[in-house]
Formats: structure tokens, C-alpha cells, sequence
């Protein structure tokens, strides 16, 4: 379907309407270099660090962190593999010192603590997955998006996200509850099923948060999909005051000036 719209679009909407504006329009545009600093670097090792923890909480080896430091090591020689691209000229021993800076202890003390406290049958029903990055595409909701994970909790398929920046004190971040509530959307239309609930993870804590699904963020997704299918039809938006504006690839491009084709956002 031609104006299906990504999930990951809808995120970059809640950042700033006009990057997706702009994105959708410099498809010519050389690609900005993504600047491989250490923040990227522990973004992509906790993630693959998180794609194992069910292989930590499942062992019965008493030291769990000393999995994960075993997981770890692999990932630092399979990353580069991985992700070829953007980390195409970063040098091993780059990747290896961050690697370093991941506090697995910490990690497995806190799978330890879930496992003691759920049990571990319950922790492993949670968090081991029956799918990766599955991607889902929906000409009925006009959505297509890939779960970081897809679970199966008793006869149920769940959508997980994997968060490796900073959490919330309670609950999960506005984004995230949106970006989680759009891939319910589409694992129902994929599998037949209501999906009341799914899962947040902000894997640098193992803290695994349930977000309930309700109507009004439903209704949300609704009308960011319908308003980024108008900025791709060429609507351009205002620019929000608190839009992340250092560094855009954009900023040349962007001026403050409200047109009458974005008066209405």
C-alpha cells in the first residue's frame, strides 16, 4: 500500500513533525555520516547484550553476570559483522573498550533479583522470544513496523521493545508507550488476537516494564499516522519550540516561518 506508513515515522514525529517532512523530500541528499561515538556503541551492544538476557536468567550456572561477560565477548567480535555499515572503519579495539564500560555485574544481579522474585519460569515467559526484529506490515491500519522482539506469554503473542538510554522513574516514556501501542496494533492484525499489554525494556538496568494498551494512545496512533500521510502529501508542519534543532541535517533548510499549508498543525 502506497501510503503505509512506518512506525518509526510516527516516532520521528513526536520529535519534530518537520523531520519527517524534510526526510521524506532529501531522498537525494547524501546521507549525514552517523557520528560513531561511544553513546552509538552502547546503544548497539546493550541491545545485542539484551537479545541474550533469557540465556542468562535460563542458565543454571550461579554466576549470571559471568554469562553475560561470556555473551558480551561474542558480541565485540559478531558487531562489526552485524551492523557492517555503521561500523564500517571503527577500530576493535574501539568497540572492545566500550564493551568494557557495560556493567554486566550489575546486569546479573538484577536478572538474579527478578528470578528470585517472579521465579524463573515466569521471567523466561517474559523476555525469551519467539521472533527478533519481526516485521509487520498492515494495509488495514496503513502501519508497517518491526518489534525489537515478539514473546509468547501462554497462548499469546506479545510485542517487547528494547530501550537502552535512561528510564523513567515510573512507568515508560511517552514515545515508547505510542511506539509499543502502534505494534500492538499490528501484531493483532497479524495474528488474529487483542493484545492488551506489551513490554518496555530499558536493558541497561534489565528493567522490564508492562505498558497496558488503551484506547486513547490507539486513537493517537490513528492521527499520527493520518497527519504524517499529510506531511508526505506535502504538507510542512511548524516547527515545534522544543525541536531538537543542534546538529539536524535539516537546519538549512528549516525556517520558522508559519505557512499557510501548516496552519492547521
Amino acid at each position: 500500500m502506497a501510503d503505509t506508513v512506518p512506525v518509526s515515522d510516527l516516532v520521528t514525529y513526536l520529535r519534530c513533525p518537520r523531520l519527517v517532512y524534510f526526510r521524506s523530500r532529501k531522498n537525494d541528499r547524501k546521507p549525514v555520516e552517523r557520528d560513531v561515538n561511544t553513546r552509538y556503541l552502547v546503544h548497539l551492544l546493550s541491545k545485542e547484550l539484551s537479545l541474550t538476557y533469557h540465556r542468562a536468567a535460563a542458565s543454571t550456572s550461579e554466576d549470571v553476570a559471568e554469562v553475560l561477560r561470556t555473551e558480551l565477548d561474542r558480541i565485540v567480535n559478531d558487531i562489526s559483522v552485524i551492523y557492517r555499515a555503521e561500523l564500517a572503519g571503527v577500530d576493535h579495539s574501539v568497540i572492545r573498550d566500550v564493551a568494557d564500560s557495560i556493567d554486566t555485574g550489575a546486569i546479573g544481579l538484577r536478572i538474579t533479583d527478578v528470578i528470585r522474585r517472579t521465579g524463573r519460569d515466569e521471567l523466561l515467559a517474559r523476555i525469551t522470544p519467539c521472533a527478533v526484529e519481526y516485521a509487520i506490515y498492515s494495509d488495514a491500519l496503513g502501519l508497517a513496523g518491526s518489534p525489537d522482539k515478539l514473546v509468547r506469554v501462554g497462548d499469546r503473542v506479545l510485542p517487547y521493545m528494547i530501550r537502552t538510554g535512561d528510564k523513567p522513574e515510573n512507568g515508560v516514556w511517552k514515545p515508547d508507550r505510542l511506539q509499543i501501542t502502534a505494534y500492538a496494533m499490528l501484531v493483532e492484525e497479524r495474528f488474529g488476537a487483542v493484545v492488551e499489554h506489551g513490554f518496555v525494556e530499558y536493558a541497561r538496568f534489565f528493567d522490564l516494564r508492562e505498558v497496558v494498551i488503551r484506547s486513547r494512545d490507539r486513537r493517537r496512533i490513528l492521527e499520527l499516522r493520518n497527519r504524517v500521510r499529510m506531511i508526505k502529501g506535502g504538507r510542512m508542519p511548524d516547527r515545534p519550540q522544543d525541536a531538537p534543532c543542534k546538529l539536524c541535517a535539516f537546519a538549512e533548510d528549516c525556517i520558522a516561518k508559519r505557512s499557510l499549508a501548516s496552519k492547521f498543525w
